[in-house]
């Protein structure tokens, strides 16, 4: 993960409804956060959630407007296969346009 002084804000704000999950998400740091230890252990490593990890380090690294967005989609796209995503942004999904 980059160090960094500047927390790096998704384009969006994404709501959970997962039990003990943070209920908003705002930064990519805070993600990376919630697969590396808010995750049952067993499905951290779940292709859906690797793969978002993926997508949000490599967005953190090249802090690009288009990779904040894929990995924002990724993450909600994981959230939302589990069940875990806030019933608002349901209907969002899929929206966001780079």
């Amino acid at each position: 993960m980059v160090e960094s002084s500047e927390r790096l804000s998704l384009p969006e704000v994404i709501r959970t409804s997962g039990k003990g999950l943070r209920p908003k998400i705002r930064t990519v740091t805070e993600a990376i956060h919630l697969i590396d230890e808010e995750l049952p252990i067993e499905l951290r490593s779940l292709k859906r959630w690797t793969f978002a990890r993926e997508f949000l380090v490599h967005a953190e690294r090249s802090r690009k407007k288009r990779d904040l967005t894929s990995a924002m989609r990724q993450l909600r796209q994981a959230l939302s296969q589990e069940g875990w995503l806030a019933p608002e942004q349901m209907e969002q999904q899929g929206t966001v346009r780079s």
